[in-house]
């Protein structure tokens, strides 16, 4: 099967399977039949809840549920194919692409017109809070995160430079402006694991960007300047605090660097911020870092210790006190960051920066079947935790990895690269 087969197929898997009767475009179904996830299926994720309750460490109020394994990070996925729908749009012109746009534009704004109509406007929560239909919890449960800040706004953003009619274009001007209000109004405080976090306090970082990017956009397209005016003040103050420098130590999410390259690309070529930081250095540092993760196989690590060198180091696998590696470091493979790797990959060609870019991209792509689109690749016991290894998890199909390959894929075909 070549690239534009697997395209074709990968698309199938996504607008046949993984939307579902409300819009949404569902993050994880079963493996490899693609259905709905039941209750019973998910005894072990319940029992991993109770573990960590017992334990003392931080868990998830909605593990072990359906809502939660099928829509935790569904804005993510659909934020994401409405991005490649867009660049296969610009690459072909098929009315299939606008088509496919279409549906993943209505999955991006729905959470924020739930969010706006049950809580309040600006509000864009996960779309297992406060929502309708089978799966939806109870509105005293909300949740959102920093990725639902950037995720949805760069995806509308890019619809509604290509695509989106006049009556689209309103519509995501008023959400992203009530978006970034709605954060100036909570003190960049949210609600996520049933906690309160803060999205910028007292010291920022590349993930920060998350934030002030989303209003700056909603500047471009409503004219809101109290939201250019605190873009600037955020990003500034990042420079200033030399908060944007590679990330040094333990992190568990290798896919941050194709996010912080998109949001130093942003500023740089789409902003008046362009020469108030070294966005290509950033820019250049997020390829370095990614090139590393690359294994023998052709797939890359999920998670890794980032070096002084600007380089990551695959983990020993072993225990660590930190809930975004799961409480376990690995060094399996994972399809998920390759996927998004090689989005990275198109980025840094498109920009010039490594003229060989394109080509590990599409290695990259390659190198993703059907067969990978289940989380990490274990090919030893000692890279999985020792809770699951004698009670293993039920196989899941990640969407995640589908939407991310469909974008490096309809970018790099966009560029050429095939």
């Amino acid at each position: 099967m070549d690239l534009a087969e697997r395209a074709e197929q990968f698309n199938t898997m996504i607008v046949q399977d993984a939307l579902d009767e409300y819009g949404l475009i569902r993050h994880a179904l079963t493996f490899p039949d693609r259905r709905p996830i039941s209750y019973e299926m998910l005894e072990t994720a319940r029992q991993d809840k109770e573990r960590r309750k017992a334990e003392g460490k931080k868990w998830h109020p909605l593990a072990g549920t359906p809502a939660y394994h099928m829509y935790e990070d569904a804005n993510y996925v659909g934020n994401r194919y409405l991005i490649a729908e867009v660049w296969r749009w610009l690459a072909t012109h098929d009315p299939a692409a606008r088509h496919d746009a279409d549906l993943a534009y209505r999955a991006s704004i729905w959470p924020a017109e739930e969010g706006a109509a049950k809580r309040e406007p600006g509000y864009w929560p996960k779309p297992y809070g406060a929502l309708r239909g089978e799966n939806a919890v109870d509105k005293n449960y909300t949740e959102t995160s920093v990725d639902q800040a950037y995720s949805p706004v760069i995806a509308l953003w890019r619809y509604y430079q290509h695509i989106a009619d006049e009556p689209a274009k309103q519509k995501i001007g008023k959400l992203l402006q009530d978006h970034g209000h709605w954060w100036i109004n909570h003190d960049y405080k949210y609600d996520y694991l049933g906690e309160v976090w803060e999205a910028i306090g007292a010291r920022m970082s590349p993930s920060s960007l998350k934030i002030p990017i989303g209003m700056h956009i909603a500047y471009q397209i409503t004219g809101d300047t109290l939201l250019k005016d605190e873009c600037l003040r955020l990003v500034r103050r990042a420079v200033k605090e030399g908060a944007l420098r590679m990330h040094r130590g333990p992190r568990g999410e290798i896919k941050e660097l194709y996010h912080w390259a998109e949001i130093y690309d942003y500023f740089m070529r789409e902003t008046e911020l362009q020469d108030e930081a070294d966005w290509e250095r950033l820019i250049k540092e997020c390829w370095t870092a990614a090139k590393s993760t690359i294994q023998e196989d052709g797939l890359c690590i999920g998670m890794g210790d980032f070096k002084e060198d600007g380089t990551i180091e695959k983990y020993e696998p072993g225990p660590i006190d930190d809930v975004h590696h799961g409480y376990w470091k690995t060094d399996a493979r994972h399809p998920g960051s390759t996927t998004q790797i090689a989005g990275l990959a198109m980025l840094i060609q498109e920009l010039g920066y490594d003229a060989g870019a394109g080509a590990v991209g599409k290695m990259l792509l390659e190198n993703i079947t059907a067969a990978y689109t289940d989380g990490s690749v274990y090919t030893t016991p000692a890279q999985r935790a020792p809770w699951f290894r004698d009670n293993p998890p039920a196989q899941l199909f990640a969407t995640r990895v589908v939407a991310f390959w469909l974008d490096g894929y309809w970018r790099g075909k966009l560029l050429g690269i095939y």
